[in-house]
């Protein structure tokens, strides 16, 4: 199969994906996505992770064609909030302007998903939409623009500040996620029965997307409990 039939055919099953919200059908006008300031974008992305971690982190702030850096950190992490259409190509709330994401990547993440997500962000604001930012993708990893996740390439999303979804109509719960290559969902346990390594739908899993495996955790950020 030629790359140009590839990238057709594996596009093609995004055309449909139903959301639950009829304003979630295509991009929302981009001010929607924006953040009130950017101090106050630097402190909620300061919230995905400890503040052992976070303090010295660079930090991203979204603009309206892409992320860029506010603040450059010193231990090699990144902080940010992420948006819903830097999430997975099948998510029905994929144009949601509501989600807020703060994560945390480590230097391993930064240098190998981090790419990925930026890209992704820059395809949206620009006007992509699900089908097209799927061939994006292919042809990046194709291309080797973007290769797979690093090993030991993970994201503290332990704020309780955010929304990652109508469903929980806030955060989720404080996780620790994993960014692994497609094939290791063994090595992980992920999603087998009684694990504590959560793991994604098999229907979402593309070797054009970052895999990521959850490991729910017991405290915030801020170190209080998750009830």
């Amino acid at each position: 199969m030629t790359i140009a039939l590839a990238l057709a055919c594996s596009a093609s099953a995004f055309a449909q994906v139903p959301s639950p919200n009829p304003h979630y059908l295509t991009m929302a006008p981009v001010k929607l996505y924006m953040m009130s300031s950017v101090a106050a974008e630097i402190a909620l992305a300061r919230t995905a992770g400890p503040r052992s971690i976070s303090a010295k982190a660079t930090i991203l702030v979204l603009t309206k064609t892409g992320y860029v850096t506010a603040v450059k950190g010193t231990n090699g992490w990144t902080c940010l909030v992420g948006r819903a259409f830097a999430g997975g190509l099948d998510d029905p709330e994929l144009w949601s302007w509501r989600n807020r994401s703060p994560l945390c990547l480590n230097p391993p993440a930064v240098q190998s998903v981090l790419p990925y997500y930026e890209a992704r962000t820059k395809w949206a604001l620009a006007g992509a939409t699900r089908d097209e930012m799927a061939k994006k993708a292919q042809a990046g990893y194709a291309s080797h623009q973007f290769t797979a996740p690093l090993p030991g390439s993970l994201s503290f999303m332990l704020s309780k500040q955010g929304y990652l979804n109508d469903g929980v109509k806030g955060p989720w719960r404080p996780h620790v996620m994993l960014f692994i290559a497609m094939g290791q969902m063994d090595t992980w346990a992920a999603g087998f029965d009684r694990s504590p390594i959560l793991a994604p739908p098999p229907n979402t899993m593309r070797a054009y997307e970052p895999i990521t495996i959850d490991i729910p955790v017991h405290r915030w950020s801020d170190g209080s409990k998750d009830p």
